[in-house]
């Protein structure tokens, strides 16, 4: 099991995070994505091919029974600045590695800290992220989290924005002018 001190660190900057993103949005639902590293014993294929394959099942099961609304993993790296979840500006201007982005979209914030605090994450989910992300790194290993409002313009290849009918019909006859 965990540290309760890690656990607790990560548990307070994602709530803390999820309360300061709260307010609604067209589709009342927030958005969480977290930047995350490796850990160095793992080559980006098997980091990648373990989080895909090992460690997205273990998810699955406490992410629908909370009624996680979408857990996605982009497999990609490169450089960011570290941020920590509801931070207004990152904590230092030095890049540092990432090696996937995970994405979860959610009701509240009090769902994320709900599964978050459940026994099955501390007994099953987070340590399995020991097993591949560097805990050591900044952030226990996710690097930079941003949360905020869940914002749709297009959903399956369809128009889902909200905003002003004027102006989007405005837009369209200007890009139909272009066919």
């Amino acid at each position: 099991m965990a540290p309760f001190s890690t656990l607790f660190t990560v548990f307070t900057v994602l709530f803390g995070a999820t309360l300061a993103a709260c307010a609604p949005s067209n589709t009342g639902l927030l958005q969480m994505v977290t930047h995350v590293k490796r850990r160095p014993d793992f080559t980006q294929e098997e980091f990648w091919k373990y989080w895909e394959t090992q460690h997205a099942p273990k998810v699955v099961p406490l992410a629908t029974y909370f009624n996680i609304t979408r857990y996605q993993q982009v497999q990609v790296g490169g450089k960011i600045v570290p941020t920590a979840g509801g931070a207004s500006a990152p904590e230092s201007n030095e890049l540092v590695d990432f090696d996937g982005i995970a994405m979860f979209l959610y009701k509240s914030a009090d769902v994320l800290t709900e599964m978050l605090s459940h026994p099955y994450y501390i007994e099953v989910v987070e340590p399995d992220e020991h097993k591949f992300i560097d805990k050591e790194a900044y952030g226990n290993g996710m690097v930079a989290t941003y949360i905020g409002k869940h914002i749709e313009a297009v959903d399956k290849g369809r128009d889902v924005w909200v905003g002003d009918k004027a102006t989007i019909k405005k837009y369209q006859k200007i890009f139909n002018t272009y066919l």
